[in-house]
């Protein structure tokens, strides 16, 4: 049976508080009391201020996920350290992806107009001639131009 429950304010600041203290969505949906995950997903494709406000959430709750690495790493030893490892590079992959602050790249906006503009008083007389380098050997041969008038 699938949970169709309408999305009160109320549950979406649950979800949200939830959310903030680094619970997991698929873990939140999980209560009977809330809505289900695709229901969820079903709100945030087609209402984007709670999408906004879920995503807030999830921003704030991994300043959480921050925080409690480094919890775990003061309380690390030599039988979790690899799992601890990996956590805190998943910790670290969500950050930079969530939080802009924390993310390996950044963005610098430039602006490559590049204008061109020709002088008409200029002469021109040479783009109307045909040069002949059909047959020729030499650069000299090839730089002469016969005039086809």
């Amino acid at each position: 049976m699938t949970k169709e429950l309408q999305i009160t304010p109320n549950i979406s600041k649950e979800i949200q508080l939830q959310l903030m203290n680094g619970k997991p969505l698929t873990t939140i949906c999980q209560d009977k009391a809330l809505p289900s995950l695709s229901r969820l997903y079903k709100e945030i494709q087609n209402n984007k201020v709670f999408a906004q406000e879920i995503m807030d959430a999830r921003r704030v709750g991994c300043q959480g996920y921050l925080d409690k690495m480094i919890t775990e790493l003061d309380t690390a030893d030599s039988k979790n350290i690899m799992v601890l490892r990996e956590k805190l590079h998943h910790y670290r992959w969500l950050a930079s992806k969530l939080i802009a602050v924390y993310g390996e790249r950044k963005e610098v906006a430039v602006d490559q107009r590049i204008e061109i503009s020709w002088n008409a008083a200029e002469d021109k007389s040479y783009e109307n001639d045909a040069r002949n380098v059909t047959n020729s050997g030499s650069t000299q041969e090839a730089n002469t131009i016969e005039r086809t008038s």
